[in-house]
């Protein structure tokens, strides 16, 4: 039996399921075919699910890297484990990310996700202020933690992921509450 890989995944309404959110690879691609990794937020992992298989199917050696809130952090106990981890709360600005992964998105986390990068809350605030800053652009916590993970000591200091230059890191969502933010600041 051949090895699994993107193009060959699972059934085709398994593969329908994600192809809407996979066009976000095709657009990476079509703007920066030279990339060489891609960093996607997860929580329930439709997103990130899409993602990994269209680029993958691509290019099959790009790394494809999830960013998850160490509050909320039940993807990368999941890989870990090698099973689905069910947190018994979050606690994350990143309220978008709250999700669990799911019987359909987890074989594929599992399998075509490289690894995934847990940030602290600080580090996606300060990421939506570079975004709001360097790009003038309004970033949810949740859109802007593949940012943060980039910018993050855990990212520059792993010396497997050193040599990725070529990052495509998805971005996503303007629906700040201000209040929220100021509120994690004087925790």
């Amino acid at each position: 039996m051949p090895p699994t890989t993107a193009s060959n995944w699972g059934s085709m309404e398994k593969n329908y399921f994600f192809s809407g959110q996979g066009t976000m690879a095709l657009e990476l691609f079509e703007q920066a075919p030279q990339l060489d990794a891609i960093i996607v937020p997860i929580s329930g992992g439709g997103l990130i699910s899409g993602v990994a298989l269209a680029a993958k199917s691509i290019n099959p050696s790009i790394r494809v890297f999830a960013a998850e809130p160490k509050g909320a952090n039940d993807a990368a106990q999941s890989k870990a484990a090698g099973r689905i981890v069910t947190l018994p709360e979050t606690n994350t600005i990143a309220d978008g990310l709250r999700a669990f992964l799911g019987e359909l998105t987890w074989p594929i986390v599992r399998d075509f996700v490289d690894d995934i990068i847990t940030v602290d809350d600080m580090e996606i605030i300060e990421a939506m202020r570079l975004c709001y800053e360097v790009l003038k652009v309004a970033v949810e916590p949740s859109g802007c933690i593949g940012l943060a993970a980039v910018l993050s000591d855990s990212f520059r200091n792993n010396h497997a992921w050193k040599d990725h230059n070529q990052i495509g890191i998805i971005l996503s969502g303007g629906n700040v509450d201000l209040g929220v933010v100021w509120d994690s600041l004087r925790k």
